[in-house]
């Protein structure tokens, strides 16, 4: 039976060991991998990068997005004399910003090595609608206080929750896709046609996730700091009431903390997927 590959954990500038990960996948996948990466929103560059060692120190080519322009600045410094390819632009699940519309725009070839999705909102839906761009290994992030078994995801134009692990694993499966490891915050997936059971776990979530973030029954949004508890499942009007104030004493006191309950739309997706808000 294959180990889990947080073992290889390792960061350079990498937040939870996705680094010292995707090296080890790149050397299973060897010469079979496009030795190219493209990463938003990209900051610098180098902050919580999960491609930076790639194109960096492994001489890979990149395509790296930041819209904000001061960080777009820097990203244009950190990458001059490389391989990399640097545009400012906010990227969108669909339409004239998404991924998709960006490589037909500028003649890029679709088929990359990795593609890292980690913008603190609609990653899902990303994922989801892309159809042109095609990464053999994605690393993508969840919300790491959401059990694993459950498949819950944000109603497009929402970001509250965020998504699962669980909803994760089914749209790689759908998109064609093996997840091979979870992080603290990122599920990692090799397409299918690349996946090597002797080289990679052949397991399903529940087994690759990292359960050291979960709190019984409650999951915290984290979005913005926002302290309103949504439930793994129904709960008593009772109980609901003393979580919801134990939270909201708790955000008091701390500026970069808040209260914000979901949307009408938010809340039926939540009860849709069997939780409870």
């Amino acid at each position: 039976m294959q180990d889990k590959l947080n073992r290889y954990a390792r960061n350079v500038t990498s937040q939870h060991g996705e680094d010292g990960i995707l090296a080890y996948v790149c050397e299973v996948l060897s010469d079979r991998l496009i030795r190219v990466a493209c990463e938003f929103g990209a900051w610098d560059g180098v902050f919580a990068s999960n491609v930076y060692d790639l194109w960096h120190n492994r001489g890979w080519m990149a395509v790296l997005i930041e819209g904000d322009p001061e960080k777009y600045v820097r990203l244009q410094a950190t990458t001059q004399g490389f391989g990399v390819k640097a545009f400012r632009q906010f990227v969108t699940a669909r339409g004239h910003d998404s991924l998709d519309e960006l490589f037909r725009r500028e003649r890029l070839d679709p088929g990359i090595g990795v593609l890292s999705i980690d913008i603190d909102s609609f990653d899902y839906h990303v994922w989801k609608h892309l159809t042109h761009v095609d990464p053999q290994v994605v690393v993508i992030e969840f919300n790491q206080h959401i059990a694993p078994h459950l498949d819950y995801y944000d109603p497009d134009g929402e970001v509250y929750l965020k998504c699962s692990a669980k909803a994760l694993e089914r749209l790689g499966a759908e998109k064609g896709y093996r997840l091979v490891c979870c992080t603290k915050v990122n599920a990692i997936f090799v397409r299918r046609d690349l996946f090597d059971p002797a080289k990679f776990p052949d397991k399903p979530v529940e087994w690759l996730f990292d359960y050291s973030e979960l709190k019984p029954q409650v999951i915290l949004t984290g979005e913005g700091g926002n302290m309103y508890p949504v439930f793994s499942r129904k709960a008593r009007a009772g109980m609901k009431f003393w979580w919801r104030l134990y939270y909201w004493l708790s955000a008091m006191p701390k500026r970069h903390r808040h209260f914000r309950p979901p949307s009408r739309a938010v809340v039926e997706q939540i009860r849709r997927m069997g939780m409870d808000a």
